[in-house]
């Protein structure tokens, strides 16, 4: 399947230009039929959708997921949210007395706030700040001791689109012992990821966003070694056995990841994620990152033509899908665009940062049509 099959699943992009993947992708037809036979068992054959489908879209759903960042299928559980994931991540790190935790400057708030909680808030929290819009990796090691129990980053960050070398972070992290957890609600998806090659420990990633999924649905992954003990919560789903009299007898967890999903999963966003993640797979994440690549590259060219300041790096080893340009009044340029029928983005740095997100189904044309209609938004407002 190449681009412009993927396009074609895609109706909106029959009327509208689409750019704004980072925030949520739009359904394909794959989805929404897949939406439609799930409310149909729902209405008509409810015994086949309990008895089946429970199953049977998790393993799927988890399967695909696990193929998309070279995990293994049990390392991979479902949650609800990016949050969730980030928090259970935390959860599964002992506190240590005089321990710190360091974060980059664009952490997302899931990331940190249960660091803040109760049993951890004793914890030191070091922020390491960008130079030029990146962070370096030497930055982040002059951050970390042996005193560091976590690093915790954004692989993609959301507000300026800029990349972490997950797998130079990962050595500089586990040299100090300490555990690395990435948040790649802004990469899983647009650019390869291999948790096992680079040295992920724990990671998290919504459906919603580049997995061409919806919302309410997101994936964690554990590295095995790591998610062997107790969970830090337990349910039905989570245990060996769920039986009313083994549940007197004690609670005995599920091998593998499956151990961490508490109840009945969301089985109609399960069915919408994974037509989603079945395209990137028949893709492949090579050519779908390449393609991403091409076009945030050729959006900033475009718009350092026309003289405006790029947050974003041009480097393509340091960028996802997200390109993060300065606007003045940048909602005001959303909602242009918008009456146009292009759907970028804007939210972050005071009102003052337009994000354009070019996934799998755009090509260059989206990107001229957005460019074109930002010279005369230009024209328009002087």
């Amino acid at each position: 399947m190449d681009p412009t099959e993927v396009r074609s699943l895609f109706p909106i992009m029959e009327d509208r230009t689409y750019l704004f993947s980072g925030g949520h992708s739009p359904a394909s037809r794959p989805t929404m039929e897949a939406i439609q036979r799930v409310t149909d068992r729902w209405g008509f054959g409810i015994a086949d959708l309990y008895n089946h489908d429970l199953s049977h879209e998790a393993d799927k759903a988890r399967r695909l997921f696990a193929g998309l960042i070279g995990a293994d299928d049990d390392e991979v559980a479902i949650v609800g949210s990016t949050g969730e994931g980030s928090n259970l991540a935390v959860e599964l790190i002992e506190p240590r007395e005089n321990g710190n935790v360091v974060f980059d400057e664009w952490s997302y708030p899931s990331s940190i706030f249960p660091w803040m909680l109760p049993t951890r808030d004793m914890i030191e929290r070091r922020f390491v700040s960008s130079r030029n819009g990146v962070i370096d990796p030497s930055d982040i090691a002059d951050a970390i001791d042996d005193d560091t129990i976590a690093v915790s980053i954004s692989h993609v960050t959301q507000g300026e689109g800029f990349r972490q070398d997950l797998a130079a972070v990962s050595h500089i992290a586990h040299a100090h012992g300490a555990l690395l957890l990435v948040d790649a609600a802004q990469s899983a998806g647009a650019v390869t990821i291999d948790v096992h090659r680079q040295g992920v420990d724990f990671l998290s990633a919504g459906a919603c966003k580049w997995l061409l999924g919806p919302a309410g649905v997101a994936f964690f992954y554990g590295a095995k070694h790591l998610i062997k003990g107790m969970p830090p919560h337990a349910g039905g789903q989570s245990a060996l056995k769920a039986s009313w009299s083994s549940a007197r007898d004690g609670f005995i967890p599920k091998p593998g990841a499956e151990r961490f999903q508490l109840g009945i999963h969301n089985l109609i966003g399960l069915a919408a994620a994974t037509p989603g993640m079945e395209i990137l797979t028949q893709v492949g994440m090579d050519h779908v990152e390449a393609h991403v690549l091409d076009l945030s590259g050729y959006c900033i060219d475009g718009l350092a033509e026309r003289d405006y300041e790029v947050l974003t790096p041009v480097d393509p080893a340091r960028r996802g899908g997200v390109v993060a340009v300065v606007i003045d009044n940048a909602p005001a340029v959303e909602r242009f665009m918008s009456e146009h029928s292009i759907d970028v983005y804007s939210g972050h740095t005071y009102n003052k940062t337009l994000r354009i997100d070019p996934h799998i189904f755009n090509n260059k044309d989206d990107i001229d049509t957005f460019l074109l209609m930002l010279d005369e938004y230009k024209a328009n407002t002087g």
